[in-house]
């Protein structure tokens, strides 16, 4: 018993995902074409916005967890765009990994933990969060034994890379270090693909950066010059090469060498499409040729005073904070130089507010030494506690900054220790409910089908007696057209041989009586002729309607209907039309008109106990191969918003679905309520 029900489940599930297969193909399809809106860059941010949420709502639709978790990813990606959207990028990432952690979503989990240290790293709210989720995809990774997938390698490689430049930023040159030499060795052992290789030069830039910080100079020439040997084997790397000869033209510049300096610009210069490449690098470069100048001793003030103010107002128009407070601290080197204390003092008040919003601890120092110099007397001290203060913190800071990191790594792998020894643990329970879960889903599943056999066999049934009525009002009422029609001849033939004949007979006899009398007699004869005349060809006219079939009968369907409506308006109170627009009924299926009748008939008897309508519309006709059923009322309504369906609407919307048709039903309070059915014929 239990393999045949076993074997009837499974031919169900097959001829179900057979006809669901190409609308549920058309549907990912749908959602993959809005991904790919959602990562178009060249959209506005909303628009991308919107088409990402759109697939994340078709996506629930298919109640596939990895198809939703996709699309939720990329609505994720898309809010991460947006610097004004953390709280909104932070939660539905952080909702991602939950559910890529629930599915075993290896792959997703690294992605999302980038993307959200990436979000926190962005920010600059906390470098503790962003190091932790860095690091918790590095962890993540390293569960996966064998590696083939190039992506997997890339997410690790910026993972690292990530990490280092978080410890930079905090100061902590030397770990910052540690984890570059890491991610560099990682990268060597993997395929030399085009993303690896972009990987490694961005490495060796961070390692360049940080002997640079350190004032290993030669050090950081070496790593800056194979970040650039590896950056000319790339294609559409114009950017990073570009900052890597500043970066190398900056050690130059730090070490006195001038000269190389200027060769490395110069250089840079010859580019004459190098301002439409990129406006931020051009400024950076005429900045940085502006303080090399004013280093090196030139005399020619107003050169290096229009390249500063240049490059300075480039980054205004960009909004690059940034380089606003750097090229403000430069620009205020300079003009204490030349005595211009005015503008240097506007210029380091602008590089101070701005660093210490944007937590830019070496500008912000620069400033705040600038500003005690250029404050006189008490004025300044001011700014020399806090940039004592602020010196101090940072050389704490840098060895909270390791303690903490060190601190994040060790309790994500205690975390994950334990999450191992928990999950052994319960796989004997698990087990052990599976099996009795699976167990009591079989007994389940039996009792249910048993149910339902039951209610299909009853709807079967069911089906049938509504075939048998319907055939039956179909046979009465073809038996009921042919006695009208019967005695519509009988009645014509009796007519047309008798009163007609007779009639003829009288005044044809009439006609040859030879009556005298006087003129206005024999006129008054003639006109009684003519009206018996006239009698004779109305009796004829009648006589031939009712035998003549010019004017058919409606079809037994449609007989059926308005003999059903007309029986109801009496009840109901109300006026009613029926139209039909070229459907012959004859042709269309006898399952498709009883559904049509109960629906009309449900829907009257709605009509006449709520509706309160004074005139009812119905209407059928033909539309490429469906038909329509519009029934409209001028009755109370009702709010479909609020009210809930009753019984008699959810009997109609499960007809119509069983016929494969759409039901529409469109209600406004105190003015209609319309009804429309398609159904494919």
């Amino acid at each position: 018993m239990i393999k045949i029900l076993l074997y009837i489940v499974f031919l169900f599930i097959t001829l179900s995902l057979n006809a669901q297969k190409d609308s549920f193909e058309q549907q990912l399809d749908f959602i993959q074409g809005l991904r790919k809106l959602s990562e178009n860059e060249n959209l506005d941010l909303d628009k991308r916005i919107i088409y990402a949420k759109q697939a994340v709502l078709l996506s629930e639709e298919t109640k596939i967890d990895s198809t939703i978790l996709y699309s939720n990813i990329k609505l994720g990606r898309v809010y991460t765009c947006d610097e004004k959207d953390f709280d909104q990028s932070k939660k539905i990432l952080q909702k991602n990994l939950i559910l890529a952690s629930e599915l075993n979503d290896l792959d997703n989990s690294i992605y999302i933990n980038n993307l959200l240290g990436y979000l926190y790293a962005f920010s600059r709210i906390k470098s503790d969060s962003a190091y932790y989720y860095y690091y918790n995809s590095i962890k993540v990774f390293e569960k996966i034994k064998k590696i083939k997938k190039t992506n997997l390698v890339l997410e690790i490689g910026k993972a690292q890379i990530n990490i280092a430049h978080l410890q930079s930023h905090e100061r902590d040159f030397t770990s910052s270090q540690a984890t570059t030499v890491k991610a560099i060795k990682f990268l060597l052992k993997q395929p030399k693909s085009e993303g690896v290789l972009q990987l490694l030069s961005n490495a060796y830039e961070q390692l360049g950066l940080n002997l640079d910080y350190l004032k290993k100079y030669d050090k950081a020439l070496y790593y800056y010059k194979k970040s650039l040997d590896i950056g000319n084997k790339l294609h559409n790397n114009y950017q990073d090469k570009l900052f890597t000869k500043i970066n190398i033209a900056e050690v130059y510049k730090q070490t006195g060498d001038y000269k190389k300096t200027y060769e490395i610009y110069d250089e840079l210069l010859k580019d004459k499409t190098i301002e439409e490449k990129g406006l931020n690098s051009y400024a950076t470069i005429l900045c940085n040729i502006a303080y090399t100048k004013f280093l090196s001793g030139d005399k020619n003030h107003s050169e290096i005073d229009s390249l500063f103010t240049k490059a300075h107002r480039i980054f205004e128009d960009l909004k690059l904070y940034y380089e606003i407070a750097d090229s403000g601290n430069e620009m205020s080197d300079f003009y204490v130089a030349t005595n211009q204390n005015g503008k240097a003092l506007f210029y380091t008040e602008k590089a101070y507010e701005i660093s210490k919003r944007t937590r830019e601890y070496e500008s912000e120092l620069h400033a705040l030494k600038q500003l005690s110099k250029l404050k006189k007397g008490d004025a300044g001290k001011p700014y020399l506690y806090k940039y004592i203060a602020l010196n101090d913190s940072l050389i704490a800071n840098e060895r909270t900054n390791r303690n903490k990191f060190a601190r994040i790594q060790f309790e994500t792998d205690q975390y994950i220790e334990e999450t191992k020894r928990l999950n052994t643990q319960n796989i004997l329970i698990s087990s052990i409910a599976s099996v009795l879960i699976i167990t009591l889903c079989l007994l389940y599943f039996i009792r249910r089908q048993q149910d339902k056999n039951k209610t299909l066999l009853f709807e079967k049934e069911q089906q049938e007696t509504n075939q048998d009525i319907y055939s039956l009002m179909l046979k009465q009422q073809t038996k009921l057209e042919g006695v009208r029609m019967q005695e519509r001849y009988r009645i014509g033939e009796g007519l047309h041989d008798g009163i007609l004949s007779h009639l003829f007979g009288t005044r044809m006899g009439m006609g040859f009586l030879d009556l005298k009398g006087d003129k206005k007699t024999i006129e008054t004869y003639k006109v009684y002729l003519d009206k018996i005349q006239s009698i004779e060809k109305e009796v004829r006219d009648v006589s031939h309607q009712l035998k003549s079939d010019t004017v058919l009968p409606k079809t037994n369907f449609e007989s059926l209907i308005s003999q059903y409506i007309s029986q109801q308006s009496l009840i109901g109170c109300f006026s009613y039309s029926i139209t039909s627009k070229a459907v012959q009924f004859d042709a269309i299926d006898d399952s498709i008109k009883v559904n049509l009748y109960r629906i009309i008939q449900e829907s009257i008897q709605n009509i006449i106990k709520h509706a309160k309508a004074k005139r009812v519309m119905m209407q059928f006709y033909i539309e490429t191969n469906r038909l329509n059923l519009v029934i409209e009322d001028d009755g109370i309504g009702f709010d479909g918003k609020t009210s809930k369906k009753g019984i008699g609407l959810k009997n109609m919307a499960s007809r119509v679905l069983n016929l494969n048709g759409i039901f529409k039903i469109d209600s406004v309070t105190n003015k209609k309520t319309l009804i429309h059915i398609i159904i494919p014929i």
